[in-house]
């Protein structure tokens, strides 16, 4: 019956693909996300600079998540609309349209993904669907997941085989080329406007040094996240530090403590204001690495963790900083200034590999310029 349904709707997709192209290629890209209901960062940072180059070129931003089936159709309908009359099509995650429609799409499809360097194991390399954290085998392939792509890009070829394994897709595909937030880590004039603008916003910040608790997204909240959390912050002295949360864009998880900032959307990335970072299992140390912010992790579910996700790398013995699930040891660590800054930088440079001209931006910008102006399917 599932099979039946995914076909129909299939046939359907085609249909309206094929109406769709009888509409003029327009001088335009389209982003597609499913990451957030506003426009990704690095989306924004694609648009505007295509469209102040030379010559400009338009660039259209879809962004919703999938929180109801019924609900998402009309903007399906949209994405295939803009598919059909651009000249090319960029995402940054999975796409249930560009996916299903596969060859029948005349325009190249490039994927940039979400997350700088290489942490989690994704798409085919985590299939299980009875540990709660991966796909059901059976649907990615019926839904032909994370098929239809011309080319994906990745921040260090050091990684190649591990995303091709991922997408499922021949590794000649990957192209090293660093996400466009990576620029705006690197301009110091921006991060001290945002400490500025963050502490105008949080008088309770004070002149305490700042910890940002950036965790990964679970599928599954363990039994052990909620006394996890009591005890991250009873090991907080907040006479001395301000902790800020920053949610995963498309996690529910949230701290219930009043002494606890978590940061808005309207917000400065709390990256920026960080002195200190602590995470677990996120492709967010590498943009930690990048701002030159030490990194603590706070592995309190390492256990049930890797078994249910599993990781492209051996974490507790790679990552040069201190790992662990006892709160207490991280926040002594932080006190004690016990970080290695070379070592992590070495691994950080390992995961992102920067252009050696020009900007993360315009180097990404131009790649898929590229193939929007000299590739198209037969």
């Amino acid at each position: 019956m599932l099979k039946l349904a995914v076909n129909f709707v299939s046939l359907c997709l085609k249909a309206l693909y094929g109406l769709c192209r009888l509409f003029p290629v327009r001088n335009r890209l389209v982003c597609i996300s499913r990451q957030s209901d506003t426009p990704p960062l690095d989306f924004q940072l694609i648009a505007d600079y295509c469209r102040n180059r030379t010559p400009p070129l338009d660039v259209v931003i879809l962004a919703k998540q999938l929180h109801n089936p019924l609900s998402y159709l009309p903007e399906i309908v949209r994405q295939v609309f803009y598919i059909a009359t651009s000249k090319a099509v960029v995402l940054d995650s999975y796409c249930i349209v560009v996916s299903l429609l596969g060859s029948t799409i005349k325009t190249p499809v490039i994927q940039i993904w979400h997350a700088l360097g290489n942490m989690k194991k994704f798409g085919y390399t985590a299939l299980d669907e009875a540990s709660g954290e991966g796909r059901s085998p059976k649907l990615a392939r019926l839904m032909h997941m994370h098929e239809g792509y011309d080319a994906i890009a990745i921040s260090s070829l050091d990684f190649r085989e591990d995303f091709a394994a991922g997408f499922n897709a021949d590794p000649a595909i990957i192209f090293e080329a660093p996400l466009p937030r990576v620029d705006l880590l690197l301009d110091s004039h921006r991060r001290a406007r945002a400490r500025e603008l963050f502490r105008e916003a949080h008088a309770q910040l004070q002149d305490k040094q700042v910890i940002a608790y950036c965790p990964t997204f679970r599928r599954t909240r363990d039994s052990g996240t909620s006394h996890a959390m009591e005890s991250l912050m009873g090991a907080v002295d907040f006479n001395r530090y301000a902790l800020v949360y920053k949610p995963h864009p498309v996690s529910t998880l949230a701290i219930d403590d009043p002494r606890v900032i978590t940061a808005s959307a309207s917000d400065p990335d709390p990256l920026l204001i960080a002195d200190y970072v602590i995470s677990d299992y996120s492709t967010i140390i590498y943009e930690a690495g990048l701002l030159g912010v030490p990194v603590f992790l706070y592995a309190y579910d390492w256990e049930t963790y890797r078994e249910k996700r599993g990781l492209n790398i051996d974490i507790a013995r790679e990552v040069p900083t201190l790992f662990t699930n006892d709160a207490v040891a991280i926040l002594a660590a932080i006190e004690r200034d016990e970080f290695d800054h070379d070592a992590y930088q070495q691994f950080t440079a390992r995961n992102i590999t920067l252009p050696t001209h020009g900007t993360c931006t315009e180097y990404l910008c131009e790649r898929i310029i590229t193939f929007a102006e000299s590739s198209c399917r037969p």
